[in-house]
């Protein structure tokens, strides 16, 4: 069907591209502990990008017995489309990337339920109290790109993980959040995950008090996604385009400690935004955007790139149903040294985060943030003392990581490779 599009297209475009996804969606849901839904979705359509008279037309439809409408769509939109400083990109083979094993498109729906109930039973039996909230998704992807300029590509990927939030009343809701990808094809182990939630159940079980003031603050993986996403916008070349990052000619500079490398990796092995090319057919490529805390450079796709006169990094993110436009792939922050129990016993009076609540950033163009903890424990005397709720952790994302210690193992969630974060003072608000 691309090729139908696009050979349509060429008729009447100076250059055309198509972009073709199918996903077949399958959710099942546990929800306190019982069974609450299961769910198969199967979508498909066709993104179709046109190059009329200098000028860049889109337009998307799931429907392939309409693509005369999408076609003359797309070149309408052209009218008012924004010049094109760019050309489709040419044939180019892609990387070696493992995205795709079948074992996981063997797993049938009854398998994930038995394995939410077994993961339920054996904590049941462990933490009696603790109700466990699971969402299992598994999507079949395939993505196709073709344009006028001869390029022709494509690729399947299979994704599948493991969503777990315990909840815990013990006077006030208490969040326990773990996360299993299990996109390499292995079966889920149990034990380990067990093991990971009766720790958190049983500390969060003793309540702890925690005045505001500046501390040193452990971030878990888990946590770290929402505390990031003002260092994502910043690097983004969107935002240099617009002249709104805060990182605009520092290129070359050390920003970050030195034990922070940083890199958008779309290689890594099962990764859930893992790929051979972006989303305009480009083949990837890693991006190193801190090394040892010195800043490397923006992502761009094929038209930030044009416009801010720079090379064009493979890093095109998009869906059939919208143009593409420059983003993280992988997140992948590369481990450290530091051992996470003897960091804790070193630390006399300090917060232990495991999940914040939503972004929380007040202003995110700048890195400012305000962080709500909804899984957060009290470190005294070098342990952990029980749980804490009305904490908020506040300041400047770039200025927090001047200074860090870095965990020495990351934790796979997905599309976020990342070890824990030790930070040495931020500050902490609570209600007294």
């Amino acid at each position: 069907m691309e090729q139908k599009i696009l050979a349509l297209a060429n008729r009447r475009a100076d250059a055309a591209e198509v972009f073709g996804e199918e996903a077949d969606r399958t959710v099942v849901e546990f929800r306190g502990g019982k069974l609450h839904s299961q769910e198969t979705r199967l979508t498909r359509g066709y993104g179709l990008r046109v190059i009329k008279d200098g000028k860049i037309g889109f337009c998307s439809s799931t429907d392939p017995d309409r693509i005369n409408e999408l076609t003359d769509a797309a070149l309408d939109t052209s009218v008012l489309g924004k010049p094109a400083q760019f050309e489709f990109p040419e044939a180019e083979k892609g990387p070696e990337v493992k995205v795709f094993d079948n074992r996981v498109m063997l797993v049938s729906v009854r398998r994930m339920v038995n394995w939410g109930k077994n993961l339920i039973d054996i904590m049941h039996a462990r933490v009696p109290d603790v109700k466990l909230d699971l969402t299992f998704t598994r999507t079949y992807r395939e993505i196709k790109v073709k344009n006028s300029s001869g390029l022709d590509v494509g690729f399947e990927r299979a994704e599948f993980d493991l969503w777990i939030t315990g909840l815990l009343v013990d006077g006030g809701l208490v969040w326990i959040p773990d996360y299993v990808n299990l996109s390499n094809g292995h079966p889920l182990q149990f034990e380990p995950l067990a093991d990971r939630l009766e720790r958190q159940a049983k500390v969060a079980k003793q309540k702890a008090k925690l005045t505001s003031g500046t501390y040193p603050v452990i971030v878990m993986p888990t946590a770290l996604p929402s505390m990031l996403v003002a260092l994502k916008f910043g690097v983004n070349g969107k935002q240099r385009e617009k002249g709104t990052s805060p990182l605009i000619g520092k290129e070359d500079e050390k920003i970050l400690d030195e034990n922070l490398t940083i890199l958008d990796n779309p290689l890594h092995s099962f990764g859930l935004a893992s790929s051979p090319f972006d989303g305009e057919g480009v083949a990837r490529h890693r991006n190193v955007l801190f090394d040892k805390g010195v800043f490397k450079g923006f992502l761009f796709d094929l038209a930030t790139a044009a416009a801010c006169k720079c090379e064009c990094t493979a890093s095109a993110r998009r869906g059939y149903s919208r143009p593409p436009v420059p983003g993280i792939t992988n997140f992948e922050i590369t481990s450290g040294k530091n051992d996470f129990e003897k960091l804790v016993q070193e630390t006399k009076e300090g917060l232990l985060v495991y999940e914040f609540l939503g972004g929380g950033q007040s202003n995110i163009m700048a890195g400012d943030i305000n962080l709500n903890v909804t899984s957060g424990f009290k470190i005294e005397g070098g342990e952990i003392v029980g749980r804490v709720k009305d904490v908020m952790v506040t300041g400047n994302l770039y200025k927090m990581l001047e200074k860090v210690e870095v965990g020495s193992a990351q934790q796979d969630l997905g599309n976020y490779f990342l070890p824990f974060v030790r930070f040495p003072a931020l500050k902490v608000a609570t209600k007294e």
